[in-house]
C-alpha cells in the first residue's frame, strides 16, 4: 500500500472510506434509529443492524475478526478485491455469514464498526495483527486502485495495530490556540489538510482538489496564519510526504488536537447542507479517520453523521 500509485479518478463522487455494499442501502432505511433532536445524544444501531453487530461482535475467532475487518474494506463490485478476500479466508467456513452480517449495517455505522472491531483486534497478539495488515494491503491492493480515502484507512489500520504510545500532553501554560503553533507543525497541518481537500468537504471528481475543497482548505488555514499575506498553497502531499506530515503532528498535544478537528468540521458545514447524503457521509468519513489518526474525539457535529454500534458484549471468563 506504500508504494501503491492513486490513479485518475481517486476520488470518486460518492466514494466512501468503508464502502457499503447494496443491501446497506435498504438497511439503514429499515434498521437504524432516526436521528436525535438533542446534538450531543449518540445514535445507535437498533433492530436487524444491532443483531448483526452484535453477533460480530462475539465472533472471538480470529478467521471471523480478520473476515469481518477486511470484509469492510471491500470497494463495492470489485470483482478483484472480492477475490483477494476469499482467499485470505480460504478455509473460513463461516466467512459468508460475516459477509451476510456485515450487509446488514447502514453505511453511516461501517466505518465505526471497523473501529470497534480493529478495538478488539487490539487485544491479539502482535503476530496476529501483523498478519491482519498483511491481508487488509493485498486486498484493498487488488484491484490495483488506491484512492486518498483508501490511503487514510490503511495508515488508521496501522496507527491501530501498533503498540499505543503515550500522548505528548503539553504543559498546562501552553497556549490553547492553533495559531500560536510553531511554522513547522503549522505547515504539517496544511500539508494535511491539502490531502483532505480532496475528499471534504465532498469528493472531488477528479484526482485535483476541487473548487469547494480549495475554500475549505483555505478556511481552514487563514484560521492558522491570520492576515499574512502568504499562505501556504493547497498542495495534497505524496505518500511519503503525509506521512511526514502525520509524524510532525504526532507531538501536537492533546489540548489543540480537538482544536484542530473542530476547525475542520466548521469549514465543512456550511457546504453538507446542500450536499448529497452519500457525498456528505463520504467527507465524514475522511474527517472521522483523519480524527482517529490523530486520537482525538469527533466534534458533536461530525459525530451527528454516524450511527454507532453498543458496546459489545463482554469476552466471557
Amino acid at each position: 500500500m506504500d508504494g501503491a500509485q492513486e490513479p485518475d479518478g481517486t476520488a470518486a463522487p460518492g466514494a466512501r472510506a468503508i464502502p457499503a455494499t447494496p443491501a446497506a442501502a435498504v438497511a439503514a432505511v429499515a434498521a437504524v434509529a432516526a436521528p436525535s433532536p438533542r446534538p450531543e445524544a449518540t445514535v445507535f444501531l437498533v433492530g436487524e443492524a444491532r443483531s448483526a453487530w452484535l453477533e460480530l461482535a462475539r465472533m472471538r475467532g480470529t478467521g471471523e475478526r480478520r473476515a469481518a475487518l477486511l470484509g469492510l474494506l471491500l470497494t463495492p463490485d470489485s470483482a478483484r478485491e472480492r477475490q483477494a478476500w476469499r482467499e485470505e479466508l480460504d478455509g473460513l467456513v463461516t466467512a459468508p455469514q460475516v459477509l451476510a452480517l456485515l450487509q446488514a449495517l447502514p453505511d453511516a455505522a461501517r466505518l465505526p464498526v471497523l473501529e470497534r472491531l480493529l478495538d478488539l483486534a487490539g487485544e491479539d497478539p502482535l503476530a496476529e495483527r501483523q498478519a491482519l495488515l498483511v491481508s487488509a494491503r493485498r486486498v484493498m491492493c487488488a484491484d490495483g486502485r488506491v484512492r486518498p480515502v483508501d490511503r487514510l484507512v490503511w495508515l488508521l489500520l496501522r496507527h491501530r495495530c501498533r503498540s499505543a504510545e503515550p500522548l505528548h500532553r503539553g504543559g498546562l501554560r501552553e497556549a490553547n490556540d492553533l495559531a500560536g503553533l510553531p511554522l513547522a507543525m503549522r505547515q504539517a497541518v496544511a500539508r494535511f489538510t491539502a490531502y483532505l481537500a480532496r475528499l471534504v468537504p465532498q469528493p472531488a471528481r477528479g484526482v485535483r482538489v476541487d473548487a469547494a475543497g480549495a475554500a475549505w482548505y483555505l478556511a481552514v488555514v487563514q484560521s492558522l496564519w491570520g492576515q499574512a499575506p502568504d499562505l501556504p498553497p493547497c498542495q495534497p502531499p505524496d505518500v511519503d510526504g503525509l506521512g511526514r506530515a502525520l509524524h510532525t503532528l504526532g507531538a501536537l498535544t492533546w489540548m489543540r488536537r480537538p482544536l484542530l478537528a473542530r476547525r475542520w468540521v466548521e469549514a465543512a458545514e456550511p457546504a453538507w447542507a446542500d450536499l448529497d447524503p452519500a457525498d456528505r457521509l463520504a467527507a465524514a468519513e475522511a474527517l472521522r479517520l483523519a480524527c482517529g489518526l490523530l486520537d482525538t474525539p469527533l466534534p458533536p457535529a461530525l459525530a451527528r453523521q454516524f450511527v454507532e454500534p453498543p458496546p459489545a458484549p463482554t469476552r466471557p471468563d
